[in-house]
C-alpha cells in the first residue's frame, strides 16, 4: 500500500489538485458532476430524466426510453487542468426496456477512480418504469491499478401519472465500504423527485438527495424547449449554493449538450456531451 506521503512526494504539485480531487468525489453524487450534462444543466435533478446516461443515473428511465443512443461525456472540475471525468456509455432498446453499459474515469495523473455501470430498465406498465445497476469501481494509484476495487448496486423506479407529471426514486448501496487511506469513497445514497410537463414546451424538477452523515440536499431545475433543435436548461442546488445551466442543440440524430456549474465555494465546473440516437 502506499502511503499518503509517499503518493503526495512522487508528484510535485499535486497536493492542490488532490485536495479537490477529494472534495470532488465527497459530493460527487450530491453535485452529479460526472452523471450527465443534462441533469448537471438543471441542478443535479436526474431521477425523473430519460437521456443518454440513464444507465450511471437512474436505470429506471432505460424502460421509457425511445431511442438508442451512444454518448460521450466530459467535464472539468473547477476548471483545474490536471482534474477531469470522461465517460463513455451506450444504451440499447429491448422490447419493453433497454440495457445499457457506461465506463469513466474521474481524476488526475497518479491518482483515479474507474468505473464500469451495467444496467437495465424494464416498463413494467405503460406509466411505470424500473431499473437495476450494477457498479464496479477501482481507485488507482501510480503504482497499483486496482489499489481499491468495490462493487455495488442500484435501483431505480419511475412513474407518470396525468399525463404531466412523474414521480422518480433512486436508491445506491455499495456492497462495502473501502478502509484505503485514498479509495474514493462510495457510500449509500436515496434521491427522491417529480417532474411536471408545462404546455409540451418545458419541464420543472425537484429533488431530494439523502446520504448517511451528509446534509439534505435540494436539487431544481427547469427545461425550455424554443424549438426542435434548441432547449435551455437552468437550475440550482443547495449545500453548498451551486447554480447551473446549459444548451441542448439537436442535429438530426446528433445531440450536443454544454452544460455549466457554479459553486460559491470552488467555482465553475463546465461539462460537455455528444450523443447519437437511433
Amino acid at each position: 500500500m502506499i502511503s499518503p506521503s509517499g503518493l503526495l512526494l512522487k508528484g510535485p504539485g499535486i497536493v492542490i489538485p488532490v485536495f479537490f480531487l477529494s472534495l470532488l468525489h465527497a459530493t460527487t453524487a450530491g453535485q452529479v458532476l460526472c452523471h450527465g450534462a443534462g441533469s448537471a444543466a438543471q441542478g443535479g435533478a436526474f431521477v425523473c430524466l430519460q437521456d443518454p446516461m440513464c444507465v450511471v443515473q437512474n436505470q429506471a428511465g432505460l424502460g421509457f426510453l425511445e431511442q438508442s443512443s451512444v454518448s460521450i461525456q466530459h467535464a472539468r472540475p473547477f476548471l483545474l487542468k490536471d482534474l477531469g471525468i470522461s465517460s463513455l456509455s451506450g444504451q440499447f432498446r429491448t422490447g419493453k426496456g433497454a440495457l445499457g453499459i457506461a465506463a469513466s474515469t474521474l481524476g488526475l495523473k497518479g491518482l483515479s477512480q474507474s468505473s464500469l455501470w451495467l444496467a437495465c430498465g424494464l416498463r413494467f406498465h405503460p406509466h411505470i418504469s424500473a431499473g437495476v445497476g450494477l457498479h464496479l469501481w477501482s481507485t488507482s494509484t501510480r503504482d497499483q491499478f486496482f489499489h481499491a476495487p468495490g462493487l455495488g448496486f442500484t435501483l431505480g423506479l419511475q412513474v407518470k401519472f396525468r399525463k404531466t407529471w412523474m414521480l422518480g426514486a433512486r436508491l445506491s448501496h455499495p456492497f462495502a465500504w473501502s478502509r484505503h487511506p485514498f479509495a474514493f469513497q462510495n457510500t449509500m445514497g436515496l434521491q427522491c423527485g417529480f417532474a411536471r410537463s408545462i404546455f409540451n414546451v418545458g419541464q420543472l424538477y425537484a429533488q431530494v438527495q439523502v446520504q448517511p452523515g451528509d446534509p439534505i440536499i435540494l436539487c431544481s431545475g427547469a427545461r425550455w424547449k424554443l424549438n426542435r433543435q434548441i432547449a435551455f436548461r437552468a437550475g440550482i442546488q443547495s449545500g453548498p449554493p451551486c447554480f447551473t445551466w446549459g444548451i441542448q442543440l439537436r442535429f438530426r440524430k446528433c445531440l450536443l449538450e454544454l452544460s455549466g456549474m457554479y459553486r460559491s465555494d470552488t467555482g465553475l465546473s463546465p461539462i460537455s456531451a455528444l450523443s447519437y440516437e437511433w
